[in-house]
């Protein structure tokens, strides 16, 4: 961020709550409740306070590690895109 930015409050981190994440996972085709139920469980810490891009990124990664979890790499990625866009990030 450069100087005139921080200066004039443009480093506002903006988050996601836990009704934007359930309506953004509810226009995703691919993604079943029971994997909307099982999301909800992972981002919950972050979804209290409101879910901010970079928690998004941490959450993500961790779940592309996970074998153990019924999400599979491009269900994941159209999660992290889905809630970028949201954050308006890419």
């Amino acid at each position: 961020m450069d100087f005139l930015g921080a200066l004039f409050g443009a480093n506002e981190t903006k988050k996601i709550y836990r009704k934007d994440f359930n309506g953004a996972l509810k226009q995703l085709s691919d993604i079943s409740l029971e994997e909307r139920e099982y999301l909800n469980q992972v981002f919950a810490n972050d979804l209290k306070d409101g879910l901010t891009a970079s928690e998004l990124r941490r959450t993500i990664e961790k779940l592309h590690r996970n074998p153990n979890d019924d999400l599979d790499f491009y269900e994941v990625e159209h999660v992290k895109k889905k809630l970028l866009e949201k954050l308006g990030e890419k």
